[in-house]
């Protein structure tokens, strides 16, 4: 399987002189342009808040709106919209869906590196209350921790491809592919149930149990 990087690098590859949006990644974009194939048009970076947008490195322009909100002024722009780890902290994951297919050129790709339901740690982290969530990734997972931690709703976040299919095949997407994959790192700490952790990953990998998968690739075509 392909790690995010490769995989987002051959969807873009497709797009000659491609205009590139990635969601919700304010400040910090994931690539820097000339990280991309080819020879793109413009990777533009989105976020919510113009605050962060104003803290962008020079090379990239700048899309602020909200992701499940109106995306109205860039209806038709880019030719692939991606986005990594934003999918969870999504109110309305639906809503985000439909946008993205709206700011998409026709023939357009989107493609999104989401963490799925109903993987343990996923589970924990969306019904606990967020104070202990906060205090249990400080612990399993130190380097993880972020202050103040965004709240995960994980709406429309599946490992399973007929229901993540079903969603936006109904948003208007055709050849909508869905790629789960298993394990996490947040029982790196605890030896045995790590140890059973992977077992289980790997057993669930092979017999396709995707209820169990922790995260997925989501890839749909306008």
């Amino acid at each position: 399987m392909l790690g995010y990087a490769d995989a987002l690098k051959a969807i873009v590859a497709r797009y000659p002189h491609a205009r590139l949006l990635e969601l919700g990644a304010g400040r910090r974009p994931s690539f820097a342009p000339d990280e991309m194939p080819g020879t793109i048009e413009s990777y533009t970076v989105n976020d919510i808040s113009e605050a962060e947008l104003t803290l962008l490195p020079e090379g990239y322009e700048k899309a602020c709106f909200d992701v499940s909100g109106d995306a109205g002024k860039f209806r038709d722009t880019y030719d692939v919209v991606f986005s990594r780890f934003l999918a969870e902290h999504v109110p309305d994951g639906i809503a985000m869906h439909r946008n993205v297919y709206a700011v998409l050129r026709p023939g357009g790709v989107a493609f999104h590196l989401i963490p799925t339901l109903y993987a343990l740690p996923f589970v924990i982290n969306k019904y606990l209350p967020e104070r202990l969530t906060t205090t249990i990734l400080k612990v399993l997972a130190p380097r993880r921790a972020i202050s103040p931690k965004f709240p995960a709703v994980y709406s429309a976040c599946y490992a399973n491809p007929r229901r993540m299919e079903s969603i936006l095949r109904g948003l208007g997407y055709r050849e909508v592919s869905v790629l789960p994959f298993y394990g996490h790192f947040y029982y790196e700490n605890i030896p045995v149930l790590n140890a059973l952790h992977r077992r289980f990953s790997r057993l669930a990998a092979s017999l396709g149990w995707n209820f169990f998968a922790s995260y997925a690739y989501v890839e749909a075509r306008k």
